[in-house]
């Protein structure tokens, strides 16, 4: 079981990150118990949904979608809230490595056995990516959020891959996820370091970032559960890869909707 605030800290200091105690004490009672993605639950969907191709395929398709969403987005916050700022900088950059990311996940696809077949990109999704606002401190701390699950999800995949179920996915994927995980590090660096800065200036935003950890672990137990509860209708014949459609789960992080459309060969 993952130990979040522990590693967090020891991620700080081994990047020279020095966090004040406002912050500490937020993310402390954040990520302390009750956390979703830190239990043996998380671990076990997670591990269960690698143990299939089909899955990990449709897995690498939606993070390839979310990794292109999140860029997206945190291009428009950039450009209107954040112009000609160090934290701009800090943005663009995590803005190119997102998408990075989506070419890379969607280019391991093919090690599963499986292929994608692109099709037209729906105009109304793609308005409604975009087609959004929030104001910048809150937008930050919803990223941070996201980023500290991302990085401790991404571990996971690490370590159950690691264990080389299928070794040519494995080959493939471990060197992958090792270069993804160091822009994920950085991801949680700079947006920690960021609501850091803006608490010692203004402890109020304390509420916005609890609000926000909390909002990130309710949907997190929301996915765990829908994903267990799909999976006992599913899993025998995903596990046997057995072909034929499977409508997905109601899940954001580990299985969602694809769209854009991409259609598993």
């Amino acid at each position: 079981m993952l130990r979040v605030y522990d590693d967090l800290q020891k991620l700080y200091a081994d990047h020279d990150v020095h966090t004040g105690q406002d912050y500490n004490t937020l993310m402390a009672e954040a990520l302390g118990p009750g956390l979703a993605y830190a239990t043996p639950a998380m671990f076990g969907v997670t591990a269960t949904v690698l143990s299939s191709r089909r899955m990990i395929a449709y897995n690498l398709v939606q993070n390839s979608i979310d990794e292109a969403k999140g860029a997206a987005r945190i291009q428009v916050i950039a450009d209107r809230y954040a112009a000609d700022t160090p934290l701009e900088r800090k943005m663009k950059r995590h803005v190119g490595e997102e998408l990075k990311h989506s070419r890379q996940f969607k280019d391991l696809v093919t090690t599963t056995g499986y292929g994608t077949v692109d099709e037209a990109v729906d105009q109304d999704a793609a308005d409604e990516v975009l087609d959004f606002d929030d104001e910048l401190k809150a937008f930050i701390c919803r990223v941070h959020s996201i980023e500290i699950r991302s990085w401790s999800v991404l571990r996971m995949y690490q370590q159950v891959l690691g264990e080389n179920e299928f070794p040519q996915l494995t080959e493939a994927a471990l060197p992958v996820l090792d270069d993804i995980m160091q822009d994920e590090m950085f991801h949680v660096r700079y947006t920690g370091q960021q609501i850091d800065e803006w608490l010692r200036e203004d402890p109020s935003l304390a509420t916005t970032l609890l609000e926000c950890m909390s909002h990130t672990n309710r949907e997190t137990w929301q996915d765990i559960a829908a994903m267990t509860s799909w999976l006992a209708q599913h899993f025998p014949r995903l596990l046997a890869d057995e072909s034929g459609d499977v409508a997905l789960p109601d899940t954001r992080f580990l299985v969602g909707d694809l769209n854009p459309p991409a259609t598993l060969t």
